[in-house]
């Protein structure tokens, strides 16, 4: 029997990435509530010139942005459509153990729960990772920015007409300028507009997706940029602001402890700046269930877990890296290198050059878009189990 256990309400954010959804039978339900992405448009921030506009790449089939709640809620209805699976909710883990054939957790009621393997998927501030790793210390560094977060109707953007084909077409647009970007689209389709405003951080706000933010100083943050963006500023409610720190996190020496393995999150949070939180945290979950598909016996969940670590990390903390790299980019003061890399943006239009932002790059896409996150599980598999095994029927 699997048991899902949720300790809180999931917060009502956005998952912007180009998800490769595995063969789980959630197709329908994530594109009833999407947004098909046709064009990324990159804007200069002071007066919206456009810098870049490329059609979305098709080549690994169709870029979607959906609301998180709704990824969310399609994984939670197709999980408990299989009678062995059972939702717990209010049920937070205080403790794991790690040993075979039977780990366990421990609930704040005192209830002790039994499996075959413990999947710690328990986000940024992952409680099951202090106790894997045996190290209640590690810190995330700040990168120096922070995000301010806003979600819009429809019915209050389609009111002015500047901002009317913003909600209205399928389309993402990055403003940018010296040391912040704002990246927008619609979801759910085109009934909401998703806004995220990245800044510097004052380093008054938590690594957190809850902390209230300032309508006051995104209105400061944001003076003088293009119109559209201080017209959608302006259209947020006073208290509807929400802000988060923005952490890098080292890599972590492992992310698996005898029956016990983290994914997403949990093991490698990821930077927005290249759209890939959700999309590899669910690279994770396509490469943990095949392997557990293929495996005979619950006595080779470690050497599963083994094979999922060698087919995940390197790719996983690779991605890491390139976010950090983009903000880099994106966040250019005007001048010398700014200038050089608007030429690029509008290089790229007319050849087949590099294009600066990493998220909008054909080579990058072809990294991350282009991955089969079983297929190398399956492969990795082979290596530490000596042999084809049963793991040749899924490839």
């Amino acid at each position: 029997m699997l048991r899902l256990f949720d300790s809180k309400h999931y917060p009502s954010l956005c998952l912007n990435s180009q998800l490769k959804v595995p063969e789980w039978g959630i197709s329908d339900l994530i594109h009833a509530q999407d947004v098909g992405l046709e064009h990324i448009h990159v804007r200069r921030w002071q007066d919206g010139t456009f810098l870049n506009t490329m059609p979305v790449n098709k080549t690994y089939g169709q870029q979607a942005v959906i609301h998180r709640a709704d990824l969310h809620n399609a994984l939670i209805d197709r999980a408990l459509a299989q009678p062995t699976v059972t939702l717990r909710e209010n049920s937070l883990v205080i403790d794991v153990t790690f040993d075979p054939p039977s780990p366990s957790v421990t609930l704040a009621s005192g209830e002790i729960v039994q499996g075959d393997i413990v999947i710690g998927a328990d986000g940024i501030k992952s409680g099951i990772r202090a106790k894997l790793l045996e190290d209640n210390s590690i810190k995330a560094q700040p990168t120096g920015d922070a995000a301010y977060r806003i979600m819009l109707e429809r019915s209050v953007m389609e009111a002015d007409p500047e901002l009317r084909g913003l909600i209205q077409e399928p389309q993402a647009t990055r403003w940018i300028g010296p040391h912040k970007h704002v990246i927008a689209y619609p979801l759910r389709k085109h009934e909401l507009y998703n806004v995220v405003l990245i800044h510097p951080d004052r380093h008054g706000v938590e690594e957190s997706w809850t902390t209230k933010g300032s309508k006051q100083r995104m209105v400061d943050d944001y003076r003088g940029w293009d119109s559209k963006v201080t017209k959608l500023i302006d259209l947020v409610p006073d208290d509807d602001v929400l802000e988060w720190k923005l952490c890098l996190h080292s890599p972590l020496k492992t992310w698996i402890r005898g029956s016990v393995a983290l994914i997403g999150d949990a093991c490698h949070p990821m930077l927005p700046y290249v759209a890939q939180g959700a999309a590899q945290a669910v690279e994770d979950a396509a490469a943990l269930g095949i392997l557990l598909s293929t495996i005979d016996s619950r006595h080779q969940i470690p050497l599963a877990l083994f094979a999922y670590e060698q087919s995940r990390k390197q790719r996983a903390e690779t991605v890491q890296q390139s976010g950090t790299e983009n903000r880099t980019l994106l966040h250019f003061p005007d001048g010398p290198e700014q200038i050089a890399r608007d030429e690029q943006f509008r290089a790229s239009m007319r050849e087949s050059g590099k294009n600066p932002d990493r998220w909008n790059d054909r080579e990058t896409q072809r990294f991350l878009w282009g991955w089969d996150a079983e297929k190398a599980a399956l492969g990795a598999w082979r290596e530490v189990s000596g042999g084809e095994s049963k793991a040749s029927a899924y490839l």
